[in-house]
Order: structure tokens, then sequence, then C-alpha cells
């Protein structure tokens, strides 16, 4: 997916980014991509290539979310225990596909939701 080893990040406390920081380097992930309120309505590919139009922002469910963007399988599989080690909660964990890719951010999670809900239905 590109080229651009990155994590993109949504809901995370100044806390909880120190720690996904020092699992960044730990892991040597790339780097890190704060995603804002202001920024929602960009696509994942606009948010990894690195614009970040301010636009206004439109209100989402409090979800915390990582995206991992051209990771190995070794990499993600190691930097989700640590994530889940690390951070409280349970962050939606979502890999950027060819079709996630071109989705607004406020999109993706809405469909990551509904599946998540969806598995949680199935799983009763």
């Amino acid at each position: 997916m590109d080229n651009n080893k990155c994590l993109l990040i949504y809901g995370f406390n100044q806390d909880e980014k120190e720690k996904l920081e020092k699992i960044k380097e730990e892991e040597g992930l790339g780097k890190i991509i704060e995603i804002t309120d202001t920024m929602t309505s960009m696509t994942v590919r606009n948010l990894i290539d690195g614009l970040h139009l301010e636009v206004l922002a439109k209100a989402l469910p409090q979800e915390k979310v990582i995206l991992f963007n051209n990771l190995s399988d070794k990499e993600l599989e190691a930097s989700i225990k640590s994530i889940r080690g690390s951070v409280g909660g349970h962050p939606i964990f979502a890999i950027v596909t060819p079709t996630s890719i071109e989705w607004t951010f406020a999109d993706l999670l809405e469909h990551l939701i509904e599946e998540r809900e969806f598995f949680r239905n199935r799983q009763k």
C-alpha cells in the first residue's frame, strides 16, 4: 500500500499517544499520523500522503482507531500485541486496503464500527 509505512491514529489522549510513539520507536513502525476531528472528511490516501486539509469537523463516535499501512505480518502482529498491552480500552485495529485507502476516514470509521457490531452480535 504505497511505500509509506505508518500508523494512522484517532481518538487517543496525550498519554496514550506517548505510549504509541514509544511502541512505534521500539518496533520500527515508520511514522504516526494523528487524525484530528477537522481531518475526518479527508481520504485515507490524502492522510497518508501528508495532505492535512483542515475542514469542518464532522461529529464522529468517540472511538480509538489505529490504521496500519504497509506493515509486514510480523510487524503487525508484534505492534498489536504491544499496543494491547500498553493502551487501555479496546481500540479498533484495521489495515489500510486498496479499497479503504480511497474512503474518507469518517466513512471508514462508520464501516469499521458496523463490522465490529456485526461480529459481536454473531458471537452471542
